[in-house]
């Protein structure tokens, strides 16, 4: 399976969602990859980081590129046991293969008006071009106005999104250059909604 992490704005998890789905995936039993396609390559800081702590991430991180993409299409696609998940730019040719590629696109999105306005931009492309997606709200404030709004904006527009959403912790900000505790916070919930959701072909 190839799973594709777009949203057109930065800043919005990205990056922490790649690793914290990796790490599910990979606990799980599948065979799973990160490839690191964002020219800040912040998954690939996060891996060596971890790695230089004695940390090391349970699955190898890639600088990726757009053959690289092409290439897990060949290799991957559609297959249950294999997890390749792409940490994608805001913009670019490499973005628009990793959406063409994806068996799913996850949207990561705080719930601020500038962030949901390009997560809605991004969800019209990929539903224009007929690509599975969900909408992920990431940070998320429980029982405040700013995230009733969002829920209820999503569904008046008909977007798909994840009924998990991450939490806005403190704890999951720190686990950058770090593999993950028993604490997913949140993720291992958007793990089995996307892997219900791929194999109930949705």
């Amino acid at each position: 399976m190839i799973i594709s992490i777009i949203n057109l704005k930065g800043g919005v998890g990205k990056t922490t969602t790649a690793i914290a789905l990796a790490t599910a995936a990979q606990r799980d039993g599948k065979d799973v990859e990160v490839y690191d396609t964002d020219p800040q390559s912040s998954a690939s800081l996060w891996a060596m980081s971890a790695e230089e702590s004695g940390d090391a991430l349970p699955f190898p991180v890639i600088p990726a590129n757009i053959a690289t993409v092409r290439a897990a299409e060949r290799k991957c696609k559609g297959d249950q046991a294999k997890w390749v998940v792409i940490d994608c730019p805001p913009n670019g040719h490499v973005m628009d293969e990793a959406m063409r590629v994806a068996d799913m696109v996850i949207v990561p999105t705080t719930t601020g008006p500038a962030d949901m306005v390009k997560a809605f931009e991004t969800a019209e492309t990929l539903s224009s071009r007929g690509i599975y997606y969900a909408i992920l709200m990431t940070r998320t404030v429980a029982r405040t106005l700013t995230l009733r709004q969002s829920l209820s904006e999503l569904e008046e527009r008909g977007a798909s999104y994840f009924d998990a959403q991450i939490p806005n912790r403190e704890a999951l900000k720190n686990f950058f250059g770090n593999s993950f505790g028993d604490d997913l916070f949140g993720y291992e919930g958007v793990y089995e909604e996307t892997k219900e959701g791929l194999e109930d072909g949705d």
